[in-house]
């Protein structure tokens, strides 16, 4: 008998010696904890981050402020670099909720083929594999409002309260994009998103552009009244448009964390069939948008007059969804908890490196 069988729909089943089981499982001491959606679990997550960002937290010689590149915000994100180690307790807290979010997002939309807290877990360890990232920033405060959006995204699949949700998809991108300059983009990825979900007609698109500019119209009319400037905001968020520059040199940190990322999407890549084997076709179409978010962080970068490590953090919503999945599909315990001890450890030090 051969011993390359394939499914009806053409892909391969998974061999004898894969490390990529049938029916995953997951073990160890750490990610057996989040193995399972209990709120005990869930509370779980913020003593998690605190560990992981305890450098950063005790020690100010290991913080990096948090970039500003927003029409909305900047003056409070400016504002809680005063703060000392109240802005990282602050930003973990705010990590810890965004975690919470993504959980209850992808266990709802079914992304998962079961239902366990690997998807929160990822993102806090990938948001704290570099200094840069742990602190308030920009794109931190937009990535909440971003997870909102996606929520509203995955609904329209949903026959009811269309017009609401496509109106409420282009608001909170909208408001994404004025809180960190690049999530401009986002403009085109939910238009694509939505049309790889559902045919889009010329009613739907109108109703999605209606709920984008919205927030940019009500933005310039206060911004007219409050300064009495009739510059469009928009205008401000193009202000360093442009190839960005690249700096000559990175520390031992810096490389630490683009190495990581570059090895995920790399397996994300190579490993597309086994992220969304499995997956029903609703749910195949909601990771295809996560890729499509991944491909969308190019042209965000020319809203950057420099492209630093920084930068890598906008993938890290993406990247958690396909780092858990491929965690609960790996066969032996033991090396899905050595993965997650190896990304543990690194995180510590590359802050760890500040202080040396």
């Amino acid at each position: 008998m051969p011993t390359n069988l394939t499914r009806s729909h053409g892909r391969p089943l998974q061999g004898e010696n894969s490390i990529f089981a049938p029916e995953p499982q997951s073990g160890g001491t750490v990610l057996e904890l989040f193995k399972k959606n209990h709120l005990f679990n869930s509370l779980l997550l913020l003593p998690y981050a605190l560990v992981i960002r305890s450098v950063v937290i005790l020690f100010p010689d290991a913080r990096m402020p948090g970039e500003i590149n927003g029409s909305w915000a900047a003056d409070f994100v400016l504002a809680t670099h005063q703060w000392g180690g109240g802005e990282y307790l602050f930003s973990t807290l705010l990590v810890f909720i965004q975690a919470v979010m993504i959980n209850r997002l992808f266990i709802k939309q079914n992304m998962l083929g079961d239902i366990n807290l690997f998807p929160g877990l990822c993102y806090i360890l990938l948001t704290a594999l570099h200094p840069s990232f742990i602190g308030i920033s920009s794109l931190l405060l937009a990535i909440t409002t971003f997870l909102i959006a996606l929520a509203y995204l995955f609904d329209v699949l949903k026959k009811e309260d269309q017009e609401e949700t496509r109106f409420m998809i282009g608001w909170w991108l909208a408001v994404s994009g004025l809180l960190y300059s690049p999530f401009f983009v986002l403009l085109f990825f939910g238009l694509i998103s939505m049309s790889m979900l559902k045919t889009l007609k010329l009613k739907d698109i109108f109703q999605f552009m209606t709920g984008y500019i919205s927030p940019f119209l009500i933005g310039w009319m206060i911004r007219v009244v409050l300064t009495h400037e009739f510059q469009p905001v928009m205008l401000d968020m193009f202000a360093s448009w442009g190839i960005p520059s690249v700096p000559d040199a990175f520390d031992i940190s810096d490389i630490l964390a683009i190495s990581v990322f570059g090895m995920l999407l790399l397996i994300c890549i190579l490993g597309y069939t086994q992220i969304i084997a499995r997956k029903n076709i609703h749910a195949q179409k909601k990771i295809d948008t996560m890729y499509a978010l991944v491909f969308f962080s190019i042209p965000m970068a020319f809203f950057l007059t420099e492209l630093s490590v920084r930068y890598i953090m906008v993938i890290t919503v993406p990247f958690s969804l396909f780092l858990a999945i491929l965690l609960k599909n790996i066969r032996h315990p033991a090396i899905s908890e050595s993965l997650h001890f190896i990304l543990f450890i690194i995180a510590l030090v590359t802050q760890f490196m500040l202080l040396i």
